[in-house]
């Protein structure tokens, strides 16, 4: 098989990984940072947008959970901000105050975008030639086809309650899971991830 048609083969076989046993991919696709700030921070709150609230508290359960084992200190929002409440920046700093919290953390899905890859046929061979694959062809026992998949784009911006600034924001997606569960847990571990290596938070080794 020629280089080509192995890079191709390659590819695919990469793809269909992505998309069955490895569903809880997550990546960054764009990011910013204050560059004048140069502090680490602890106590957050973290809140989950969505209109389902048991959504809201899984997610937002998850998140502490994880934040705690990197030694980070963090609370729900839903236990200071009711469901039914319409997210504005007086609610969440009514909800803050007298908390000693010293951050805010959002995450939000801003998009959902359909993908598709084609799968190669199970006994597909690139180097055969023109004469070769016009006989193959007849007894061709299986065909390629384009597998469906969803990508969802979400956004997370992290807030100093100090001086009310956004001092960092991360644009990322994430393939469709299986569960969704997959998706969440792909996406805190790559914020956290991310809040690390700009020095944001003080994870222990």
């Amino acid at each position: 098989m020629t280089k080509p048609a192995l890079l191709r083969v390659f590819a695919t076989i990469l793809m269909t990984i992505l998309l069955g046993a490895c569903a809880s991919t997550s990546k960054p696709v764009g990011e910013w940072r204050d560059q004048g700030f140069n502090r680490q921070l602890n106590n957050f709150l973290v809140i989950g947008v969505t209109s389902r609230s048991t959504r809201r508290r899984s997610f937002e359960d998850l998140f502490v959970a994880q934040l705690a084992i990197a030694d980070v200190r963090a609370i729900p929002s839903y236990k200071l901000i009711e469901s039914s409440m319409h997210l504005t920046r007086d609610i969440v700093e009514r909800a803050i105050e007298g908390q000693n919290l010293g951050a805010v953390l959002v995450t939000r899905l801003v998009g959902i975008k359909d993908e598709a890859v084609y799968k190669l046929p199970a006994n597909y061979d690139d180097d055969r030639g023109y004469m070769g694959y016009y006989d193959h062809a007849w007894q061709e026992t299986s065909t390629g086809y384009y597998s469906q998949y969803q990508v969802f784009t979400l956004e997370t911006t992290l807030y100093d309650t100090v001086s009310g600034k956004l001092v960092w924001s991360m644009q990322s997606e994430a393939i469709e899971a299986s569960q969704p569960r997959h998706i969440v847990e792909a996406q805190i571990a790559l914020t956290i991830e991310m809040l690390a290596k700009q020095g944001l938070i003080a994870v222990k080794p």
